[in-house]
């Protein structure tokens, strides 16, 4: 292991085959036993109760006598165990997160592993944040609505483990759903997807995001389809803001890159900047990035000349 590597990370090449099996046995081992740790305390009664209050606030003044329905001996148990459970999983989840970045972090080149540990924090924020936005935002107008839908024809059961369910899978694909711009950046920054194209096909983007939004909603309401909607195009914004910001010299070498290609299989080749430029956006952009590169590397030999005269001093 070198100095300059974090040391919550392996060497890959110092590791044998069959030791990552135990590393993962190690990893997941540590995640669930701190799992059912809190999932045995959240199903302490006090803790539960306390809870319940806090999941089902904008369900209960709507409750009979405030109490939901439990039709059979042992949907008690099974109420508080699954409360439990779930209340662990949200706090826990961030820790799966860190543990899997933690993992594959040896695979990745040494340059981007600098962006390993700020990732996994990054990754526990947004997923905590996307709870909050459901719980404090959505939530209530999706109960509201959800509630709203019944005519003087029906009437509700309120069954306490179809609630809990519904209301938990909505927190959690929220929490989940905020990761959106970590993956945009990661994905960029690893190379797997070029920003220029990404930057270029935003339509389309909205459009699959808006048809997601419809897809993973878990009450099918308006308001929370909407808002999904929306939340996931600010954080896919959000993420390309962030590669543009971080990750400048890789964005220009993509838009460079780009510009290479177009040149190479233009239809109508042509050595005139500005000619390209009014026929494809992309190539403006690209041209201004090699300008971009083509200085960062007339700089880069100063700076090193600079850095080894430091030294001998």
């Amino acid at each position: 292991m070198t100095d300059d590597q974090p040391r919550f990370f392996s060497d890959p090449k110092k590791i044998p085959f069959f030791a990552h099996f135990n590393e993962i046995r190690k990893r997941l081992t540590q995640f669930f036993v701190v799992f059912f740790a809190l999932a045995l305390l959240f199903y302490w009664a006090p803790i539960n109760e306390a809870i319940s209050r806090i999941i089902f606030r904008d369900v209960i003044p709507h409750l009979p006598q405030g109490q939901f329905a439990l039709m059979g001996p042992f949907d008690a148990f099974t109420f508080r165990l699954t409360i439990g459970v779930y209340g662990a999983l949200i706090i826990t989840l961030p820790l799966l997160i860190y543990h899997i970045f933690a993992f594959f972090a040896p695979a990745i080149r040494r340059s981007e592993r600098k962006w390993i540990f700020p990732s996994a924090i990054a990754a526990g924020i947004l997923f905590l944040l996307g709870i909050a936005f459901a719980y404090f935002l959505i939530l209530p107008h999706a109960v509201e609505w959800l509630l709203a839908q019944h005519t003087a024809y029906t009437f509700e059961i309120p069954r306490g483990q179809e609630w809990l369910s519904g209301i938990a899978m909505l927190l959690i694909g929220f929490g989940i759903s905020f990761e959106l711009p970590l993956v945009v950046f990661a994905l960029i920054g690893l190379g797997v997807i070029s920003y220029p194209a990404v930057r270029e096909a935003w339509r389309i983007a909205y459009v699959a995001m808006v048809f997601l939004a419809a897809i993973i909603t878990p009450d099918r309401g308006p308001v929370t389809m909407i808002a999904l909607a929306v939340a996931l195009i600010i954080l896919y914004e959000g993420g390309l803001l962030a590669a543009r910001l971080f990750l400048s010299q890789k964005v220009d070498e993509q838009y460079a890159d780009a510009y290479d290609d177009m040149l190479m299989y233009d239809n109508e080749p042509t050595e005139d900047p500005d000619k390209l430029a009014k026929r494809k956006h992309i190539t403006k952009k690209g041209l201004a990035a090699k300008k971009r590169l083509a200085t960062r590397a007339a700089k880069k030999p100063q700076q090193e000349q600079q850095a080894q005269q430091g030294d001998d001093q």
